[in-house]
């Protein structure tokens, strides 16, 4: 990346030939690479009006070389590591890719006109124009359409026609053949037979070879469930393929997909529904969080500090009921519309009995506190009494509070 290159990348990042526009102010290496491809994949011309950009147009031109000898291995290997995790919709995007940047235009464009000897930019928008904006449509037209179409004199259509007439025209066809045998609580599996083949009055040859053919099937799901390679040679009476598909739900559908690996607009698909009832696939596994039952704890003074010290308290057995989830809830109960009263589905009742005891003066004139251990006693931990008013009391008793009101505020932040 060199400084006087960024402007230029900026108004590459501008045309609306661009398919996946770079979002970041600065650019960058990476954001290069990506405008350089998509440039050439959407048929974006590189401004030629003066010498400093002539001569960025051939830099690009040179680096454009670079990227696209490596690219081909790198999907490639994003292809096969997406077949290994059986991921359907990364690997069809992937093949997609791979044929966009093989013939140097995006799939399913009027710009795969372009992969046709002697058709430029000038006559794909004339074609255009004249709504023909796919090889399978320019085939279809009679020699003095094409040549009117293109403002071309003869023999151009008849060219035209017997260069087309190499160009594969895949068939595709898919069919339920019978049920595979599964135990028992298991998700049924159907086998399938796919037809492929194609339309041609010969085996297909397309710039002096043959082309290679990818087969892919997959599920509403994204799950692959079987792919194929193999050379379109086999295609001249018929191939089958079979193969059983598994499917999680009733409305499942298998979608097959059939492509030459180095030419686009050749894609053809077919989709199958099967007819097997909801009754014979197994229940779905319930994911939601199971309800607890209500846990049981005994509150001491150990846990709440100085602040609860009733000592009734540590006989008060309190219910905490747990809700299965609370997610996506932000209402609270306000505290005065607490309600006390333990409900009819809680198994266990809450029992409180709060006492009303006159306070105790000290010796030294002060009031005891509540706590049990205030006459020397031990803690559960069998730990001493490190409370401050066990030893030397309080200036004034403290007013007594129920149970419930401790609880409360015990919850306040």
């Amino acid at each position: 990346m060199k400084q006087n290159q960024r402007p230029c990348l900026r108004e590459y990042n501008k045309s609306p030939f661009i398919k996946f526009l770079i979002k970041a102010t600065d650019i960058t290496t990476a954001h290069k690479v990506s405008l350089l491809i998509q440039a050439q994949l959407g048929g974006f011309e590189h401004p030629n009006d003066s010498k400093e950009l002539a001569a960025l147009r051939r830099q690009f031109t040179t680096e454009k070389c670079l990227i696209f000898e490596r690219i081909h291995r790198l999907i490639r290997c994003v292809i096969d590591c997406k077949i290994f995790d059986c991921d359907a919709i990364s690997t069809r995007h992937a093949l997609d890719l791979a044929r966009s940047l093989s013939t140097g235009f995006w799939e399913n464009s009027n710009l795969q006109l372009r992969q046709i000897p002697q058709i430029g930019p000038v006559a794909v928008r004339k074609l255009v124009n004249n709504n023909v904006n796919c090889i399978e449509k320019l085939a279809s037209l009679d020699t003095a359409s094409i040549e009117r179409y293109v403002s071309k004199n003869p023999p151009f259509g008849r060219k035209m026609h017997e260069l087309l007439a190499g160009f594969p025209r895949l068939t595709i066809a898919s069919q339920i053949i019978g049920r595979a045998v599964t135990k028992a609580g298991e998700k049924p599996k159907i086998n399938v037979k796919a037809i492929l083949g194609f339309t041609n009055s010969k085996v297909p040859n397309w710039g002096g070879s043959q082309p290679s053919l990818t087969f892919m099937a997959e599920t509403t799901d994204g799950s692959l469930v079987h792919f194929w390679r193999g050379g379109i040679q086999k295609l001249s009476n018929g191939y089958e393929l079979k193969f059983n598909v598994e499917l999680s739900n009733p409305s499942d559908e298998i979608k097959c997909w059939i492509a030459c690996d180095d030419l686009v607009g050749t894609l053809r698909s077919s989709i199958l529904k099967h007819n097997i009832p909801a009754s014979e696939f197994p229940a779905p596994k319930n994911t939601n969080i199971q309800r607890k039952e209500p846990t049981k704890r005994n509150f001491s003074d150990d846990e709440f500090g100085d602040e609860l010290e009733d000592e009734d308290l540590l006989a008060a057995t309190i219910v905490v009921e747990k809700p299965a989830t609370d997610y996506g809830s932000d209402e609270f109960p306000d505290v005065d519309d607490f309600d006390p009263t333990p409900k009819a589905s809680v198994a266990t009742t809450t029992t409180t009995t709060v006492t009303t005891s006159a306070a105790v003066q000290m010796a030294n004139g002060k009031y005891a506190c509540n706590h049990p251990c205030r006459d020397g006693n031990l803690l559960k931990t069998g730990q001493p009494c490190k409370h401050k008013c066990c030893h030397d009391g309080l200036d004034k008793p403290r007013p007594k509070r129920t149970v419930i009101e401790r609880l409360l505020i015990s919850k306040i932040p």
